[in-house]
């Protein structure tokens, strides 16, 4: 590969030029690296480790012109890699509007109007992705005295309505939506933008709240429509309705918020990541950023799997890139989500006998395969058989175990069509997963992307749904660990309810370790033979990550030859007591040698 015939100059030219630009000392490095787990002091040259020893060995790399840290003791680890960020959504909540904590209608109100008294003039309000239920239960509901019903469809223990915000926004149009988009909020100007009215009729595919004189109350639904075998979905007809009518955001917006969620991921060691959902337009913005000398976090840019095609014609496939953006994989979704029980399972839902959950738009429709006629092939499979035999990685979400059996039978027959070889193909959540299954991905090689963190809000409401015989198989990360599948952890950011949690790496390593809820629920831990080590968890979540993504000779553990990404952290990760891991902080961030996060002190 092209970076290590570069890390092979690099190390016979900083053989001969001694003079470190950053050495750190006097310091407890966990380097993942086996050949070497632990040291006292590194040091980095052109923004490569060249040395990682004991004290007494870095002083020779000391020059006039180096910065020296004094890590009096402090852990050190690689820096960490986020196996799964839905980077737009998570700049957009960071520098705009974010409603996911929010548990009563006076913060509602009071985060809107915060975004509306510091945007432009005209400048639409969107996204906020308000909670479906959880922290509802917890603010105005509860207080109420209300049942929180999990399984309503559209959430009327909290409806918004425009007379909530049209006194402030004026001529100022709002479209915010509920985390799983099935309820929309629109203010009056919004609603007049896309012609809805107390005398117009309903659009097509949309449900609009009215009052009884017909008056819209600003709340839109998306209708949901599913039987036992669930082949129909639910659409983003609102979305699909006002696309044409919100202008998308500015390149100078973008770019802010694209700084912002690089602010956050440094402040919380994050110094690489994968980005999966964000348009096109952020390969143009990460590259001029590079160019700058202004990017700060490395990326790994994932466009849909039906892009395959546009991929392959620019000779991109597993590779492509260089140190600092990435390209060669691919994403799709084959279910829904837990949240809303439409993540899909092979026998029905325990609390909803009717359903089994969803299939994604992309697995239809399904066709006989050419091999066998007598077999059904689902649009999915066609797309990933050609992506794959044009060098293409392929990830693909599977949250229910009929979605993750249903992957692991696809690969197979994969492996047969297009024939053996490393695919390290990335079995995205790998939630709810058959004994069979856990096992089989051990055989297969599949790397688990998981984001170890859903355990800790998750298993609240997990056995109520799907019972506890199959809650056994959620979130195995011990028996996928020993099974022989790479276990890559991540956070699925912005997919927990607090900006304060957004891409925070110890939450995950928290719940990993402990299985437990923030508030240390159950105290022994939820299927507590599910946990991992501290270790282990951390090279889940830098060296698998990087070998996820065909990248661990450049990255993921502290070695000479590496790209020199690491963090500083306030508490022994290793030695401490491990419910205090979800409070441990970093206090410093370096990436290619360079430091871009100081903690104040």
């Amino acid at each position: 590969m092209r970076w290590i015939c570069a890390a092979l100059v690099f190390l016979a030219t900083a053989a001969i030029a001694q003079t470190a630009d950053l050495v750190a000392k006097n310091g407890k490095i966990w380097t993942v690296d086996d050949a070497n787990p632990q040291a006292e002091a590194l040091a980095v040259i052109d923004g490569r480790f060249v040395y990682v020893g004991d004290n007494a060995g870095v002083g020779k790399y000391v020059g006039s012109t180096t910065t020296v840290i004094d890590l009096e003791g402090a852990l050190v680890t690689p820096g960490f890699y986020d196996n799964h960020v839905h980077f737009e959504s998570t700049g957009r909540l960071l520098y705009g509007l974010n409603l996911l904590d929010i548990s009563d209608e006076a913060g509602f109100v009071a985060r809107i109007r915060d975004v509306d008294e510091r945007y432009a003039p005209g400048t639409w309000i969107t996204g906020g992705d308000w909670s479906a239920y959880e922290t509802w239960a917890e603010g105005d509901v509860a207080e109420a005295g209300r049942e929180v019903d999990p399984d309503d469809m559209y959430g009327d223990f909290f409806l918004p309505d425009k007379g909530m915000i049209d006194g402030f926004t004026e001529d100022r149009p709002v479209l915010v939506n509920r985390f799983d988009r099935k309820v929309y909020l629109a203010n009056s100007t919004a609603l007049e933008r896309a012609g809805i009215s107390r005398t117009t009729p309903d659009p097509d595919g949309i449900i609009v709240g009215r009052e009884r004189n017909g008056e819209p109350t600003g709340a839109l639904f998306n209708p949901v429509t599913a039987d036992v075998d669930s082949t129909v979905l639910m659409r983003d007809n609102v979305a699909a309705l006002y696309r044409g009518l919100v202008p998308r955001p500015s390149r100078q917006q973008r770019i802010a918020e694209t700084k912002q969620a690089w602010a956050r991921m440094a402040s919380v060691g994050v110094t690489s990541y994968c980005d999966i959902t964000s348009s096109p337009a952020y390969v143009d913005i990460y590259r001029e950023l590079r160019d700058a000398g202004e990017m700060t976090a490395r990326v790994r840019y994932r466009p849909p799997l039906d892009r395959w095609q546009s991929m392959a014609d620019l000779g991109i496939k597993v590779g492509f890139g260089d140190d600092w953006i990435r390209f060669g994989a691919t994403k799709a979704w084959i279910d829904g989500i837990m949240g809303n029980s439409s993540a899909r399972f092979y026998e029905p839902y325990t609390h909803n006998p009717t359903s089994r959950g969803i299939w994604r738009d992309i697995m239809f429709p399904f066709e006989r395969s050419p091999d066998n006629p007598e077999d059904m092939q689902s649009n999915l499979e066609r797309l990933a058989l050609d992506a794959d035999a044009n060098g293409i990685q392929l990830t693909v979400h599977a949250i229910g175990d009929e979605a993750n059996g249903y992957l692991l039978d696809m690969l197979e027959r994969i492996i047969v069509k297009n024939g053996e070889r490393d695919r390290r193909f990335r079995l995205v959540h790998a939630q709810v997963m058959t004994d069979r299954d856990i096992e089989r991905a051990g055989e297969l090689g599949i790397v688990a992307e998981v984001q170890p963190f859903h355990t800790s809000d998750d298993m609240r409401w997990m056995e109520e749904r799907i019972g506890e015989d199959r809650s056994r198989g959620a979130y195995a990360f011990r028996r996928l660990w020993d099974a022989g599948a790479t276990v890559s952890f991540g956070s699925d950011s912005p997919g927990t309810n607090a900006s304060r949690y957004y891409l925070n790496p110890m939450l995950g390593l928290y719940a990993a370790v402990t299985r437990k809820t923030l508030s240390g629920q159950p105290e022994g831990g939820w299927f507590p033979m599910e946990r991992l080590t501290i270790e282990e968890a951390i090279r889940a979540y830098t060296l698998n990550t990087a070998y996820a993504g065909f990248e661990e000779d450049n990255k993921g553990s502290i070695a000479v030859g590496k790209l020199a990404d690491f963090v500083v952290l306030s508490d022994d990760l290793l030695t401490m007591n491990p419910n205090g891991i979800k409070d441990v902080s970093v206090t410093t961030t370096v990436v290619g040698g360079e430091i871009v996060y100081v903690a104040d002190p």
